[in-house]
């Protein structure tokens, strides 16, 4: 999904990633005011030769060549180490803004809640992590020919012209504002066709991120080629963005560059050579004159070009910043209260939540309404129910990935609005159905629940969650790689290893989403061992389809359509809950 919005970016959202560049740039700035100033001495220092030599050669020759190539090496020295530091401060103090942004970027999307990352695909999250960002950074160059070096040459080159000639001045600039008044009429929509490919970019990203994480899926069902349609489409629509742009981008930067090359330097020409005529002007003069406009020409073609490429880079950082406006629908409390000790207490009072719907999507109803559960410290509370009763959306509560709309969940009597985000997740464990790994080793892995466990630690949990003897085969050990997601694991390997993390975070309640629900008989039996030595001791609470791993729970809560049905252990369901009963004769338990 793409935002297309008509968000505008100020100094503040800029100023802000200016961290450790700001120097760069004064001084890049400074350098460049001086690089400018040293071309423009240029046409200046052939008008004095040329009217030195047109008075009498001979005594230009004779007393004043020495001190002419003097200056002329002057300049030289002036622009070479000008000109290069300015370049490299500048692009460096761009790198810099550039690397300050994307950590900015990825740290703010990253406290985004749950429903961000629900409306937007990964490969657009990616898109505007990566491809804009270096679209920005990419832009070092013309930055500085916009931002210091074309000024710097226009307030030059003008005042030297008005030095020398002020009426010939007025119809250059007449000539410049023309080329100014119309590229910013054509701004807004070069801006607005530039928004439309960069839209365009991260939708082709988003989709082909997508599909290649599907590999697999798309392999079984031997739909390749579906994949490979939608691609082409979105790419054919990328190109006619594309081409479109190309075509109305092309126009305007070759419509003004016969303005700046053609039209206005043959008015100069004329003009003058007619002034030349009546004595109104020398020919020092006009050859100065032409030098500047030739300069202010290529900088005025440079700059439309420039300007041209500017609205990639203006969308690039609209779309980024789009991402910064981005707020989160949970948040902590301004004074939040500290948990401290926690026994494990849990309560759900009066529940109700439905998902936020964005767009034109239709409202839904609740998916959970008038949830009442206390679960005492230390129990061991089993949920169970048909597919879309809401069994999933109350764990995703009690990890506070949602706020209710109605309704409280405490935990040991507190709130948990009232308390970090990432204090309560400190407290809670959960392994789910498919457990998520990063690319990099087994130890990496269990880090993630503790980073300061050491090696001994890590083995020990390894070896409550049944794990160690199939890491120990590895001849990497701890060290092993176990690819994106844990592709080189096994389903069982994946869930011992993901229990291990959790013995290795040591929380006070367990949330188990299906955590045997795609296992063979031989795995689950492992994971099932390892599962009752880990909730030994700790409030848990296992949402689960297949009944026989959680009959011999202290409680189980029977669901359906968001709603608690009926609660109690498995001989009283089996009597006095009829969608308990049907569920358990349905798989040969009854």
């Amino acid at each position: 999904m793409s935002t297309r919005s008509s968000i505008r970016f100020s100094w503040r959202d800029i100023n802000r990633f200016l961290k450790g560049s700001r120097l760069l740039f004064v001084f890049g700035f400074v350098l460049g005011m001086v690089d400018a100033a040293a071309q423009c001495a240029v046409p200046v220092f052939f008008r004095f030769v040329i009217n030195s030599i047109e008075s009498d050669a001979a005594l230009f020759v004779r007393e004043q060549l020495g001190w002419t190539i003097g200056a002329g090496a002057v300049l030289l020295v002036l622009f070479l180490p000008a000109a290069y530091f300015f370049h490299v401060f500048f692009f460096v103090s761009v790198m810099r803004f550039c690397r300050n942004l994307q950590v900015e970027l990825y740290r703010h999307v990253q406290r985004l809640s749950v429903d961000f990352f629900q409306r937007f695909q990964v490969g657009e999250i990616n898109a505007r992590l990566n491809g804009d960002i270096e679209t920005i950074c990419g832009s070092a160059g013309m930055l500085s020919f916009i931002l210091v070096w074309g000024p710097g040459m226009i307030i030059y080159s003008f005042t030297m012209m008005f030095i020398i000639n002020a009426k010939l001045a007025w119809l250059a600039l007449v000539m410049l504002v023309a080329v100014s008044a119309i590229t910013a009429w054509a701004m807004p929509s070069l801006k607005r066709w530039n928004r439309e490919v960069r839209d365009a970019s991260g939708q082709v990203s988003a989709t082909i991120t997508e599909y290649v994480g599907l590999y697999g899926l798309l392999k079984a069902f031997s739909r390749e080629d579906h994949a490979e349609q939608r691609v082409s489409r979105m790419s054919d629509d990328l190109l006619h963005s594309r081409e479109r742009l190309t075509w109305l981008q092309n126009l305007f930067t070759d419509f003004m560059q016969t303005l700046t090359r053609f039209v206005a330097p043959l008015a100069i020409l004329f003009v003058g050579a007619l002034w030349i005529s009546e004595g109104n002007l020398r020919t020092a003069d006009l050859v100065a004159f032409w030098g500047y406009w030739l300069q202010l020409g290529g900088l005025a073609t440079g700059l439309v070009m420039a300007f041209s490429a500017l609205m990639a880079t203006i969308a690039s950082l609209d779309r980024v910043i789009a991402f910064f406006r981005e707020s989160p629908m949970v948040v902590d409390r301004d004074q939040p209260l500290d948990l401290g000790e926690v026994r494990g207490h849990l309560e759900f009072r009066d529940v109700a939540f439905k998902y936020p719907v964005f767009g034109s999507g239709e409202e839904e109803g609740p998916v959970l309404r008038e949830i009442r559960l206390t679960i005492q410290a230390g129990e061991k509370v089993a949920i169970v129910g048909p597919s879309g009763a809401g069994k999933t959306s109350l764990l995703m509560l009690a990890m506070r990935f949602y706020d209710p709309d109605e309704g409280s969940i405490y935990l040991d009597g507190i709130d948990i609005r009232d308390v970090k985000q990432g204090d309560l997740r400190c407290r809670l464990g959960m392994v789910m159905q498919d457990s998520l790994f990063f690319a990099g080793t087994i130890k990496d892995n269990l880090l993630l629940a503790k980073p300061e466990a050491s090696e001994g630690e890590c083995w020990a949990a390894l070896e409550a969650a049944n794990a160690a003897g199939f890491v120990r085969e590895f001849p990497a050990g701890l060290d092993t790689e176990i690819g994106e997601r844990g592709a080189r694991l096994s389903g069982g390997q994946k869930q011992r290893l993901a229990i291990g993390r959790a013995f290795l975070k040591n929380p006070s309640i367990l949330l188990l989403d299906e955590p045997t629900s795609a296992l063979d008989a031989k795995s689950e039996q492992h994971v099932k061992d390892a599962l009752n030595r880990l909730l030994k001791g700790r409030t848990s609470v296992i949402v689960a389809h297949r009944l026989s791993t959680v009959i011999d729970s202290d409680r189980i809560v029977v669901m359906d359509k968001g709603r608690i049905l009926a609660v109690g252990n498995h001989e009283t369901l089996q009597h006095d809950c009829p969608l308990y009963e049907g569920l358990c004769r349905a798989q040969g338990l009854v």
